[in-house]
């Protein structure tokens, strides 16, 4: 998600996109005519990623990563899971731990064991404290994350925590980009509540200033911020197991800065900025796997244009030859149901937005599952329109194709609770976990999140 500018809480966001600034990316099967790049999935060998595992051993994580299923013997092997993401030095999908074989996890078992996740919205993706930098945490209205927030939402039957996080305020010049070490010190700390429970964590980067656009201008100042960024939250996060997934960035696109005129370009409007997102994920993959030990095995998930899952911006998308990258994708469907709160707004889910769903995963499904490329929903949901029942609906719709297509959906809360007001301007009501007091403001919509509901 993205929020407008000089909104300090709320967001609002384009209708290409389906998303707070993320998301669906146009959703449906209509494409305007633009040119766009027309192969469906290609492979790229260009990434040395997938041969650059490390043969030493890391040290062992916190006590975060010691959680889950890490001896599952439910493997077609028959061998336990590894422990490690070191124990298969020549990359042969077995591994050995205390003189015993095991099974090291693909893609698909890392995903197939995340199902439901829950985002941190608004909230380590906050900005603009120029004050206190490191108060950007609450800057945009929420409170500060708790151990006890993630309890709540293991609880509640969640396993994944997605931690957007910003880190333009917490940055220093080129060409280092040295990041903030309290800063860094947070985002650990949070994904430790997370891991300590079990849960798997998605750290990214959020909510950048447009220095990340992939235009053929910006290409090589993009190129080598990713690069200095990824070594350093790498480097940092390296310690622990396969519970850490890095998602390269946010909703790529053309983002207008304030000095711009115009909107962002959501849809893809120009055929080189598809080409050169390929290439700056493909940077910061290798940037992750050049620090070694665990990353060089660890899964990434990269999106496409906007994270988009219109059928000309899956198309575009060049996956590295590295068998531990997942595809990252939004969807907020419809967008007039889901997100749209001005013209063309509508407060019921129907017929239509299940067969514009249904369009959604069976492309997914031809263009990557089938090709062995895991898929994580990264960004999904609804905002309140006064229309619970129509929403739970929605939710519903979604586990259900969660389910089909063994996608693990995560949905976004922006912490946003206030009661639906037509007649104000509340921006998008998408908060459902209430972090002050850890309870759920719509059970019955949670019930059908986790795939039950009436």
């Amino acid at each position: 998600m993205q929020p407008l500018k000089f909104l300090p809480v709320l967001c609002v966001t384009s209708i290409f996109l389906m998303g707070c600034g993320g998301g669906g990316g146009g959703g449906g099967d209509t494409t305007p005519p633009v040119t766009v790049q027309s192969s469906a999935v290609a492979t790229s060998s260009s990434s040395s990623s997938s041969s650059s595992s490390s043969s030493s051993s890391s040290s062992s994580s916190s006590s975060s990563s010691s959680s889950v299923s890490s001896s599952s013997s439910s493997t077609a092997t028959g061998f336990t899971f590894c422990a490690k993401l070191t124990s298969d030095p020549d990359g042969d999908g077995i591994g050995l731990e205390n003189d015993k074989s095991c099974q090291m996890r693909t893609g698909f078992d890392i995903t197939s064991e995340m199902g439901m996740g829950w985002n941190l919205g608004n909230t380590m993706d906050a900005s603009g404290n120029k004050a206190s930098p490191i108060d950007d945490e609450t800057y945009w209205g929420n409170p500060k994350t708790t151990k006890a927030n993630m309890t709540a939402l293991k609880a509640a039957g969640f396993n994944t925590l997605r931690l957007p996080v910003s880190w333009d305020d917490h940055t220093g010049a080129s060409p280092d980009f040295t990041i903030d070490a309290a800063w860094m010190t947070r985002v650990e700390e949070i994904a430790n509540y997370a891991l300590d429970n079990g849960m798997y964590v998605i750290v990214n980067i959020h909510h950048n200033t447009g220095w990340e656009n992939p235009t053929l201008a910006n290409e090589a100042n993009a190129k080598a911020r990713l690069q200095k960024l990824w070594t350093q939250i790498a480097t940092r996060f390296e310690k622990y197991d396969h519970h850490v997934i890095f998602e390269t960035v946010n909703e790529p696109r053309d983002q207008k800065v304030e000095s711009d005129s115009g909107d962002d370009d959501w849809w893809g409007n120009d055929s080189t900025y598809f080409a050169v997102l390929n290439r700056l994920n493909a940077a910061a993959l290798d940037s992750i796997r050049n620090t070694g030990g665990n990353n060089a095995k660890r899964l990434v998930m990269m999106p496409g244009y906007t994270a988009g899952v219109a059928e000309h911006q899956l198309n575009a998308v060049v996956i590295p030859n590295d068998k531990m990258v997942a595809l990252s994708v939004h969807s907020y469907t419809s967008y007039n149901f889901a997100l749209n709160l001005g013209v063309g707004s509508v407060t019921t889910f129907g017929a239509a937005d299940q067969t514009e769903i249904d369009a959604i995963f069976n492309r997914i499904d031809s263009k990557f599952l089938k090709k062995g490329i895991p898929v994580i929903m990264g960004e999904w949901g609804s905002t309140d329109k006064g229309n619970l029942a129509e929403r739970i609906k929605q939710a519903k719709y979604y586990a259900q194709k969660s389910s089909t297509y063994k996608i693990p959906l995560v949905v976004w809360d922006n912490g946003n609770m206030a009661v639906f007001d037509p007649n104000k301007n509340q921006g998008e009501i998408m908060g459902i976990f209430n972090r002050n007091t850890n309870t759920w403001a719509f059970p019955t919509l949670l019930d059908a999140i986790m795939g039950g509901g009436k």
